[in-house]
């Protein structure tokens, strides 16, 4: 029998390196969509999708609104987009200078904001962690890996929770631009990249 679907759940090196060969033959749920801040990246898996006449899924996550967002950005009406994600030290997996600036910040104490910016710069240093900030940047295309604004927030005040904060504004005048923040506290093992709660809406995506 033929696969129909392939997930992957591991690493974003997985959809560079084998990710067109799978779109050749089924469609493909990406979990780690950080992957696709790489440009390059993208544009083979979207293009690989096209031939093949498969889908490329990016699940939603953590990521609380989603509807919302792709619905505003669809519209047009979608002005700025910022993630906040809060989680222990213990639960980063950070890559290059990131993970220098976390060490800096264990010696420290305390709560540390360890990145501050545009998302496409931070997806690569942070490939585990930073997922549903990802799946924002495509849930809102017009924003994308650049327009999205992401913060990353050390905090051994939360060892056993990962804190998700999305902040929406609209299109309007200046002052009077409507603006929606919610904030997702999702239960997590101390040291886990990945929040229980985030496990179960994987799943629901799939079924």
């Amino acid at each position: 029998r033929e696969v129909d679907l392939v997930v992957e759940v591991a690493h974003p090196c997985v959809a560079r390196e084998y990710g067109e060969d799978i779109l050749a033959h089924a469609d493909f749920m990406l979990g780690s969509p950080t992957a696709l801040a790489d440009p390059e990246t993208e544009r083979r898996l979207r293009g690989a999708a096209a031939r093949g006449g498969h889908t490329l899924y990016v699940p939603r996550g953590a990521l609380w609104g989603c509807e919302d967002i792709r619905r505003m950005d669809e519209a047009g009406t979608l002005a700025a987009l910022t993630v906040t994600m809060t989680k222990a030290p213990q639960s980063f997996r950070l890559e290059g200078w990131l993970r220098e600036r976390l060490a800096v910040a264990v010696a420290a104490g305390g709560r540390a904001v360890l990145y501050e910016g545009p998302l496409r710069p931070l997806c690569p240093l942070a490939p585990n962690n930073v997922n549903t900030m990802a799946a924002a940047a495509v849930a809102a295309p017009r924003l994308g890996f650049d327009g999205v604004r992401a913060c990353l927030v050390a905090d051994p005040s939360v060892p056993d929770w990962h804190i998700v904060e999305v902040e929406v504004t609209s299109v309007g005048d200046e002052g009077r631009a409507l603006r929606v923040t919610s904030t997702r506290r999702n239960p997590a093992t101390p040291g886990a990249v990945t929040g229980d709660a985030t496990r179960d809406a994987f799943w629901s995506s799939l079924l």
